[in-house]
């Protein structure tokens, strides 16, 4: 006896279609009708078995279902970059308890991608960030909000930093001038480098930390602010205890010493050769030495008084290089023989005033780390002046700044791993970040697959010594 259908099977039962009941659940085939010579009559044959029948229709089997592929996320970078967000996300959410998602997404995009802020919403939705902070508020009217939000919590960012800060004495100081045109930043003030270029610009004040190598504070300033009391009003509102403060040539003055020292603060300073108070000698009087990373430097020094010292460095390869250079010079007619007799003695020499009590070794090797707030420097503002012309106030760039400040801070840790595994010579931080761009993840069928991983990029994460793929959980 033939079973009857429920109404919702039936209307799938047409021409050509047979359905069987099996179990609880009813399959449907196509058919069709094949005459036997021997029966001498037509026999139903299943030329396909098309599925599962359903209210919702026909269910074909698994291996003839048309692959369901959802979004493909650039997700490499972000998996790299988790190892290194981990030391920091743990202030950010203590500070920015409603923001910390919105800043660290927005940051890693920042270093990722070098894009403004506009194009945020685009990189977040098409990236690991959405896994990994899917509550992120990053579309144009979230972030108009956002930055000023940020820029006015300067108490929350204060303690951000001294978090990050709170292990490192030795901080490298400079400060650096953005210039824009915008008509929107009312703070702008027109002031002249030093290359006496005068426009609208203002002044970032960094700390850098020669023991860790990373950033550590961040304070915008007005116009072009070189001055001591600038610098001791920043490190006094960092809260950073015992800071030495470690400034390039032309930082230098009386003046600013004695506000620093009435400051408590601590300083290495490099001073120009031409100044009078450097005191220049023949090599002979260069009579100790100490090697600093495989390299002889030779040195003397200079009491002032007042706790005060020059110690006074002479490199002889650079003196050597230094000297040939200028001889030439000579030699083609665009310096004098008497010239070179007043200069020779500042060849390959560094001199720095210091108050700080400290050997000579160990103040040539402050300074020298000093070279990577430099490049820090040359990081942030590449990533810095492509937008910041939208801005309408001072709590906006500040609030802007921060998350720049933050993805720094990432960079920092990726160049100091780099440098670890010996890869700088080969490979910049952009250029990891972009080969682990094209490491993907598709999801298909609802879960989650890796996408083709190419030789070179395979080289670099075997290079890194960090499972990428391990992370991704595939």
């Amino acid at each position: 006896m033939t079973q009857k259908l429920p109404d919702w099977v039936l209307k799938y039962k047409t021409k050509g279609i047979a359905i069987e009941k099996r179990g609880n659940s009813y399959y449907a085939s196509r058919v069709t009708s094949v005459w036997d010579s021997s029966k001498k009559r037509a026999q139903k044959k299943t030329v396909e078995y098309l599925g599962k029948v359903t209210p919702d229709g026909i269910i074909p089997p698994r291996h003839k279902r048309e692959l369901q592929i959802g979004g493909i996320l650039e997700a490499g970078h972000f998996a790299f970059l988790e190892r290194f967000i981990k030391n920091i996300s743990g202030p950010l959410v203590e500070m920015f308890p409603d923001d910390w998602d919105s800043i660290l997404s927005a940051a890693c995009i920042r270093l990722c991608y070098q894009e403004p802020f506009s194009r945020m919403k685009i990189r977040h939705d098409t990236s690991l960030s959405k896994r990994f902070w899917p509550t992120a508020a990053l579309s144009k009217n979230s972030l108009t909000q956002l930055l000023p939000r940020i820029g006015r919590q300067w108490k929350s960012q204060r303690d951000f930093f001294s978090q990050l800060s709170q292990d490192e004495k030795h901080m490298a100081i400079d400060l650096s001038h953005i210039f824009s045109d915008s008509q929107n930043i009312q703070w702008l003030e027109v002031s002249h480098n030093p290359e006496e270029i005068w426009r609208p610009q203002f002044e970032i004040l960094l700390m850098w930390g020669t023991t860790t190598h990373q950033p550590g504070f961040l304070k915008l300033l007005p116009g072009a602010t070189h001055s001591a009391k600038s610098l001791s009003n920043a490190i006094w509102e960092s809260g950073i205890q015992d800071v030495v403060a470690i400034m390039d040539k032309g930082f230098y003055s009386l003046a600013n010493i004695e506000c620093l020292e009435d400051a408590e603060i601590q300083y290495a300073i490099a001073l120009k050769r031409d100044l009078s108070i450097v005191k220049h000698a023949t090599v002979l009087k260069y009579k100790q030495y100490f090697h600093y990373k495989k390299h002889v430097q030779w040195w003397r020094s200079t009491e002032l008084g007042d706790g005060r010292m020059i110690y006074h460095f002479m490199d002889k390869t650079l003196a050597d290089n230094e000297e040939s250079t200028y001889l030439a010079r000579v030699e083609e007619g665009k310096a004098t023989k008497a010239q070179y007799n007043k200069l020779k003695k500042r060849f390959g020499t560094l001199s720095i005033i210091t108050d700080t009590g400290l050997s000579a070794k160990k103040v040539y090797a402050l300074y020298k780390e000093r070279r990577h707030i430099e490049y820090a420097f040359e990081a942030f503002k590449k990533t810095l002046e492509a937008d910041v012309t939208w801005m309408r106030s001072r709590e906006s760039l500040q609030g802007y700044l921060f998350i720049n400040f933050v993805a720094l801070h990432l960079y920092s840790q990726v160049l100091d791993h780099l440098k670890r595994r010996d890869l700088l010579e080969r490979y910049s931080v952009q250029d990891i970040l972009t080969y682990l761009s094209k490491v993907c993840i598709v999801e298909v069928n609802g879960k989650d697959r890796l996408g083709e991983v190419s030789r070179q990029t395979q080289k670099v994460i075997d290079l890194l010594e960090i499972p990428i793929t391990e992370r991704l959980g595939l």
